[in-house]
C-alpha cells in the first residue's frame, strides 16, 4: 500500500468536507475504504490513514505559530525600515521621504497581520478537520492502536 493513495484518500476527504460537510464527506470516506479495500486491507489501510493524518496534526500544530517562517524576516525588516524611516523624518532635508518610508512600513504591516491571521485560521481549519479523520477512523475500527 502506497502514502500516495493514503494521501489521495486524505485530500478527496478534506475537499469534500470543505464543500459538502462532515456527514457526506465521511460517508464518502467510509465507502472509498470499503471500495477499495477489503478484509485485513481495510484495516491495515485505515491504520495507515490514521498514522498519516496524526503526522499532519502533529506537523500543523508545530507550525501554527504564525512567526515560523518567512513572516519573522518580514517583520524584521520592517522594524529595521521603521527605525530608518524614523531617522530619516528626524532630518529636515529627508523628512518627505522619510514619512513616505514610514507609511510604506504601516502599510506593510496590516498586511503581515492579515496574513499571519489567514495563515493561522487554515492551519486551525485544518486540523480540525484531520482530527475529524482520525475520529472516524476510531469509530469505525475501534481496535487500532
Amino acid at each position: 500500500m502506497n502514502t500516495t493513495v493514503i494521501d489521495e484518500a486524505i485530500d478527496k476527504y478534506v475537499h469534500e468536507r470543505m464543500e459538502k460537510g462532515r456527514k457526506s464527506a465521511a460517508e464518502r470516506f467510509l465507502s472509498y475504504a470499503y471500495l477499495r479495500y477489503g478484509g485485513d486491507e481495510l484495516k491495515e489501510f485505515l491504520k495507515k490513514v490514521r498514522g498519516l493524518t496524526r503526522y499532519y496534526v502533529d506537523f500543523l500544530t508545530l507550525m501554527e505559530n504564525p512567526f515560523k517562517g518567512p513572516e519573522l524576516a518580514w517583520l524584521a525588516s520592517m522594524i529595521m525600515v521603521g527605525i530608518v524611516s524614523a531617522f530619516m523624518m528626524e532630518n529636515e532635508e529627508m523628512r518627505i521621504a522619510g514619512i513616505f518610508v514610514f507609511s510604506g512600513t504601516v502599510v506593510h504591516a496590516f498586511s503581515l497581520l492579515r496574513m499571519v491571521a489567514r495563515k493561522w485560521r487554515e492551519t486551525g481549519v485544518m486540523i480540525a478537520i484531520y482530527r475529524e479523520i482520525i475520529e472516524i477512523v476510531d469509530k469505525e475500527a475501534p481496535g487500532l492502536v
